[in-house]
């Protein structure tokens, strides 16, 4: 079994391999616009609107997986 990581690397354990993927705990503003569909210049401007929420300890803006769901559940239907 190859256990492979998030970085890629397989370890073998019993033969089997077995994947692990999740999301990112964090995302770059490039991966929140891949996420919502939109450029990063359309993710700046929703966070000037402050319809986006950054977070992080660091210079680069980031984004949780959970306000990016809260964004697109507050956009209106469309019929």
């Amino acid at each position: 079994m190859s256990l492979i990581m998030p970085s890629g690397k397989p370890s073998t354990v019993l033969g089997m391999t077995i994947r692990i993927e999740f999301p990112p705990a964090l995302m770059t503003k490039e991966l929140a616009g891949y996420y919502l569909s939109k450029s990063v210049r359309e993710i700046d401007e929703l966070r000037a609107k402050k319809l986006l929420t950054a977070v992080g300890d660091s210079k680069r803006v980031m984004f949780t997986k959970a306000e990016l769901d809260r964004y697109v559940s507050s956009l209106p239907e469309r019929g």
